[in-house]
């Protein structure tokens, strides 16, 4: 298994797809059965409503996901990160904690935790 491969190696990779960002990319390192929970928010299950979601979420003219540190242990994979992107001509950067649990190359579970009322304020 090559570093790419592993899950970590997925992790960074699905991150540098959302520099840009490369929504086709991002949706192809889901899995069928991928559950996404943007906490507090109600989580999504499967790839289908996954990908309606993030399209729908868009568009975004920039995006760059700052990863400030990585863990991982087996299959999951912690991250802290500073995502920022700009939707609307508006720029926001949201500080979050997500972990990602990959499985045969794919991202099957993915948690975001952050803080909703942040995001909101800069979308106002």
């Amino acid at each position: 298994m090559t570093r790419e491969q592993t899950p970590e190696g997925v992790v960074r990779a699905f991150i540098a797809a959302w520099c840009g960002p490369d929504l086709d990319q991002v949706c192809a390192m889901l899995g069928q059965d991928v559950i996404y929970h943007n906490i507090p928010m109600d989580p999504l299950v499967g790839k289908g409503a996954v990908e309606a979601y993030l399209r729908a979420a868009g568009p975004f003219e920039d995006s760059d996901w700052e990863l400030l540190h990585i863990a991982a242990n087996g299959e999951h994979v912690l991250t802290e990160r500073i995502d920022r992107m700009v939707k609307g001509g508006k720029p926001i950067a949201l500080p979050l904690m997500g972990i990602f649990r990959v499985s045969g190359g794919l991202i099957c579970e993915w948690r975001d935790y952050f803080d909703l009322a942040m995001y909101r304020s800069q979308m106002a």
